[in-house]
């Protein structure tokens, strides 16, 4: 991702995927996901379905708080910030925002800075939370 935005900002027409191309990637990442599932999630994802669903509520209740308050400090428009602030895949967001017609950067921006906050966070606070369980 930084490869391709940074070819776009020297690039003065940009670098443009075709939308074939682009659905075509998407496949590919669908079914390599798909590949990893196993009979073990079956059980297990029933069990778990309260807690994503009710997960997914209360993430989507803070996104929407976010892009409000991002949406009345002028930052970015009110959809932008909404698929920004959402759960979800920073690639799947963002091409869900450009169909919209919002801006797909600042999407794509938003995750990246969640999703590497995340990969330095959530590492830590597990080995914290285990060593204080044993």
């Amino acid at each position: 991702m930084l490869g391709a935005g940074i070819m776009t900002l020297i690039i003065p027409e940009g670098v443009h995927l075709s939308p074939r191309l682009a659905i075509v990637v998407q496949v590919v990442l669908g079914i390599s996901l798909g590949m990893t599932f196993d009979r073990t999630f079956l059980s297990l994802g029933a069990k778990a379905l309260p807690l994503a669903i009710c997960s997914t509520l209360i993430l989507l209740s803070v996104a929407v708080c976010m892009a409000f308050i991002a949406s009345r400090l002028g930052l970015v428009d009110f959809g932008t910030a909404l698929f920004g602030f959402s759960p979800g895949g920073m690639s799947g967001m963002a091409i869900l925002a450009k169909t919209e017609g919002h801006q797909p950067a600042i999407v794509a921006f938003f995750h990246l800075v969640r999703i590497f906050t995340l990969f330095l966070v959530v590492p830590l606070l597990v080995r914290l939370f285990v060593y204080f369980r044993q």
